[in-house]
């Protein structure tokens, strides 16, 4: 019995014994050949890890070849010292500490020390210098105990990618900035992000070995996929010009202790924008480039808008420029809301060309409120197919649509259509402003204003250019742009005109003086200050926008003595620099403009 009872005990911890090894077998082989590749890569994805290899982004240049912006290359060196094998390490060590205390500064008893010690303590990841270019990383590879590479010399080697700006603070927020969000979302402002699709390239993958806590070592000659960089863009600003409208503007804003002001640079034919500087008062009273005001911020145009004004009117044929209208001693009632002109009494029976030069608002709200009264729908569809309510649709983001009111609209009343005569109730950006007069100089075609130049390549002579864009091919009739034109001419040339003050002996300047009330009907009343036009006059070249937002009114707050001598300076600066040629005799222009106003038989007398 107990020799039975022992033999069953003996199977039933052999049968145990059996199971036991099957189940170790079975999970064996399970591990080794069913769940061995997954996990084969779990193991290697903690010791190797694809990283991303950002690729050199593309330089940004001005028009006359200076770098805007660049990518330059910088290196990292670090020491994995368990990797150098004991003889190399201890022959070579001391060697080594010399050249380092040699071309990188401190003695040589520090850095023995201070690579001994890293080895002592098992540090793989000990820093030798920092922010180095290639040629310095050339130097460091020969080295002893660094030529023998990345695993026997222990050398890591971690490039990194820049940007900088040479020019510092020209068309800063213009040229702007793009970074990448958690999720690898791009953001940013100015051409940076604009063109960031151009200006990225694409990105490489390598592999990383991972050497401790956090930090992996890159193993050499192992890139997987090579980073395809970004191109290059030409902008069409030019860095001479740019000079003179940052330094002419900013003394000017310094010198009013104006809140804001923005100044635009653009060429008549095509749009390109050769300058433009914007500039904030900090607390301390200093500037500096907060916002693109130029293409970021609406204003209410003031007088500026008068231009567009009396375009509608003479394209509907409302008006005739020798008509005379009565000023009503420089003040004019709307429903108890008063509209006045600067000079107190204003100025008695002028035409519609003194109205201009003179800059009436009772002259010019009397003009569109009486012969549009009845027909409010006429005017303002006149400026939208002007395309005045159009944006400009401009790359660079943050551009807001234009406001013009429309009778349709639940918030129009009785003071729309006056207050819009004169550039209040209307809204719209000192580009989309400038835009319209460009039209102006450009004989009628509204052309899309422009950053961009080119892109190409880096060292390719494959070039793609940005053509100028049409945005409308007439504003207006002929006739009326030769009116407009000598109106515009005549606010800087006749002695009537508000800004006979920047009238040039060098330069013949065309334009528009612009006084904007802010915060009307408060206590807080500041201004606009703003002059528009272009150059030469007779011959426009360039077109140019200069708006100063707040000045210190006990300083000034004119558009004449405030913004236009800034106009003028810049005039005659660029074409001084640049001379242009003017062809044309503006005494015949003027001619033919009198023999059309004479032949006009179609004006609606609004005489009071």
């Amino acid at each position: 019995m107990q020799n039975n009872s022992y033999l069953w005990r003996l199977y039933l911890v052999s049968t145990v014994l059996l199971l036991f090894g099957l189940g170790i077998g079975y999970k064996l082989f399970h591990l080794q050949f069913i769940d061995g590749d997954k996990y084969r890569k779990i193991a290697l994805d903690k010791t190797l890890k694809s990283f991303v290899v950002s690729p050199v982004r593309g330089n940004i240049f001005s028009e006359d070849g200076s770098l805007l912006a660049t990518s330059t290359t910088k290196y990292d060196i670090f020491f994995d010292s368990k990797t150098v094998p004991n003889r190399i390490f201890s022959s070579e060590i001391k060697s080594l500490s010399n050249e380092l205390s040699k071309h990188l500064g401190d003695d040589q008893q520090k850095w023995q020390k201070y690579l001994t010690d890293s080895r002592n303590n098992n540090n793989r990841y000990l820093s030798i210098i920092k922010n180095i270019d290639k040629e310095k990383v050339d130097l460091i590879k020969k080295l002893p105990i660094f030529k023998y590479g990345s695993i026997k010399g222990g050398l890591i080697i971690e490039k990194k990618i820049q940007r900088e700006y040479p020019l510092g603070t020209i068309a800063e927020r213009t040229i702007g900035y793009e970074k990448t969000d958690s999720n690898g979302n791009y953001w940013g402002v100015g051409l940076e992000h604009a063109y960031g699709s151009l200006l990225r390239g694409k990105n490489g993958k390598m592999t990383k070995r991972k050497i401790s806590n956090g930090q992996w070592k890159v193993i050499e000659s192992n890139l997987n996929k090579s980073p395809v960089d970004g191109l290059d863009i030409n902008t069409t600003l030019n860095t001479y010009m740019q000079d003179i409208v940052h330094d002419y503007l900013l003394e000017q804003t310094e010198k009013f202790e104006a809140n804001h002001s923005t100044a635009v640079l653009m060429e008549v034919k095509t749009g390109k924008i050769k300058a433009i500087s914007n500039f904030a008062r900090t607390e301390k009273g200093k500037y500096f480039e907060k916002l693109n005001y130029a293409l970021g911020e609406s204003i209410e145009p003031g007088s500026t808008f008068k231009l567009m004004t009396m375009i509608a009117a003479l394209e509907d044929q409302v008006i005739d420029t020798l008509q005379m209208i009565d000023t009503e001693n420089g003040e004019l009632d709307f429903y108890g809301f008063k509209v006045r002109d600067s000079r107190k009494g204003g100025y008695g029976q002028i035409n519609a060309m003194d109205i201009f030069r003179l800059s009436s608002n009772t002259g010019m709200v009397k003009i569109i409120s009486e012969a549009y009264k009845n027909q409010s729908e006429k005017f303002v569809n006149r400026l939208f197919n002007m395309g005045l309510n159009n944006s400009l649709n401009m790359e660079i983001k943050g551009e807001p649509n234009p406001k013009i009111p429309h009778p349709l609209d639940s918030s129009w009343n009785g003071l729309s259509l006056p207050w819009m005569s004169y550039g209040y109730g209307v809204s719209l950006t000192p580009l989309q402003i400038l835009s319209f007069y460009n039209a102006v100089a450009n004989d009628g075609i509204m052309v899309k204003p422009t950053f961009i130049d080119s892109s190409n390549k880096l060292g390719s002579l494959n070039v793609d250019t940005f053509k100028s864009q049409i945005i409308n091919p007439n504003i207006c009739s002929k006739e009326t742009l030769s009116i407009v034109q000598k109106m515009l001419y005549d606010v800087v040339h006749h002695k009537n005109g508000t800004a006979k003050n920047i009238k040039s002996n060098n330069i013949k300047i065309a334009g528009k003086t612009g006084t904007a009330q802010v915060g009307y009907g408060t206590d807080n009343v500041d201004y606009i200050s703003s002059f528009v036009g272009y150059f030469p006059a007779d011959k426009p070249k360039y077109s140019c926008i200069i708006v100063i937002n707040k000045p210190n009114k006990n300083k000034g707050y004119y558009g004449s003595e405030v913004a236009a001598p800034v106009f003028k300076r810049i005039a005659e600066k660029i074409s001084s620099r640049f001379p242009i040629i003017e062809k044309y005799n503006y005494s015949e222009i003027i001619k033919k403009v009198e023999i059309s106003q004479k032949e006009s038989q179609k004006s609606v007398n609004i005489n009071s």
